[in-house]
């Protein structure tokens, strides 16, 4: 058993009698615990998250308020966060490192029940799960649609970042080693420079719906029973910005091949049933609606964006953490796959798109 978080769970929460403390290995960002107590002769299963170096404080106090405002309205599909002794949602403790001691913060929250099936990546979970994770995207944004959310978030919109990667890919570039991850980079930094510059702070995104959200809504961060969503977890990517963001996300993580020849395309067949179940369950909730002809319209290039950030997100993690070179070798030529393949087929997956305008 972990001493140190033995430690901090007894000193700081009170779950009655520790049982097990084990490492979840399916995290990339974060480490995550799976926790059992037993307590009042009833046994209790939490997950303790251990987030990421460098995550901001208000970050986590947003994470936390929307998942405490998303219980006060109803949504049973989240975790609750589980206060400490003295009702904080979070603690900085030290943790030991090759460089040192260094402070992070720990969170505990509730279990979700269901199964873990699925990861980020090769996510083609059934056509059944599919419908009805898209069903409770559009479940989420209706509950938390208008919500303000608190005051002191500074997080940019994922388009308001765009300026800022270039600079930065520019200087991993200036610094490769010899691995096949920094020689494909290397053969593909054009090609990418390309993408980026399609993007701009356009006028109007400010005119589409805003809301809190998920950030990272994927099959690994749902859990599933009898082919329903029993769980959605992992909401620590969570930010005010477009809806039409989230679902783009969405389509992009749930419709997305990755092996042998198809790697990298978008299956328009998925994308139709996805956006078919969000279109109608929002239309059926009466409270933010379906996607509009405008959110419609720019899906495509929230697609490309959510792939580019993936690609993002591999040049941070390799970069500044020694990731492995051939695994994320393998997720960067998945995301230029897929980027090539949605500027060839721009018009046929802007047709499928269009096709589920609520009218």
């Amino acid at each position: 058993m972990n001493e140190s978080l033995y430690k901090i769970l007894i000193d700081f929460y009170d779950l009655g009698q520790l049982v097990r403390i084990k490492l979840n290995r399916r995290g990339y960002i974060n480490e995550t615990y799976e926790i059992e107590s037993l307590k009042e002769g009833k046994k209790c299963r939490y997950f303790l998250r251990r987030y990421r170096k460098g995550v901001l404080e208000e970050k986590i106090k947003f994470e936390h308020a929307l998942l405490h405002e998303l219980v006060q309205r109803n949504f049973e599909l989240c975790p609750r966060v589980i206060p400490t002794e003295d009702n904080t949602t979070f603690l900085k403790v030290p943790k030991e490192t090759k460089k040192g001691t260094e402070e992070v913060y720990i969170a505990l929250f509730s279990c979700l029940p269901g199964k873990d099936k699925y990861s980020w990546y090769d996510p083609l979970c059934t056509d059944a799960e599919l419908r009805d994770a898209a069903k409770i995207l559009a479940l989420y944004h209706n509950t938390i649609y208008e919500w303000k959310s608190i005051n002191n978030l500074t997080d940019q919109r994922e388009i308001d970042k765009i300026p800022l990667i270039q600079p930065q890919w520019s200087y991993y570039v200036h610094n490769t080693g010899t691995s096949v991850f920094d020689r494909y980079l290397l053969k593909q930094f054009d090609y990418l420079l390309k993408i980026l510059n399609k993007f701009e702070n356009k006028g109007v995104y400010d005119s589409m719906p805003h809301l809190a959200v998920h950030g990272d809504y994927h099959p690994g961060n749902l859990k599933f029973q009898d082919e329903k969503v029993s769980g959605v977890f992992d909401f620590d990517w969570s930010k005010m910005d477009m809806r039409c963001l989230d679902v783009g996300q969405g389509i992009y993580f749930f419709c997305t091949a990755w092996k042998g020849i198809s790697d990298g395309i978008l299956l328009l067949d998925r994308v139709d049933s996805f956006l078919e179940a969000y279109q109608s369950t929002a239309k059926a909730l009466k409270g933010i609606g379906p996607l509009s002809r405008l959110e419609l319209e720019y899906l495509p290039e929230m697609i490309q964006m959510s792939n580019l950030f993936i690609i993002k997100w591999a040049l941070d993690e390799f970069y500044s953490n020694g990731r492995d070179p051939q695994e994320y070798f393998t997720y960067l030529r998945h995301c230029i796959l897929c980027a090539q393949w949605l500027e060839r087929n721009q018009d046929g997956l802007s047709s499928c798109v269009l096709s589920q305008e609520v009218r």
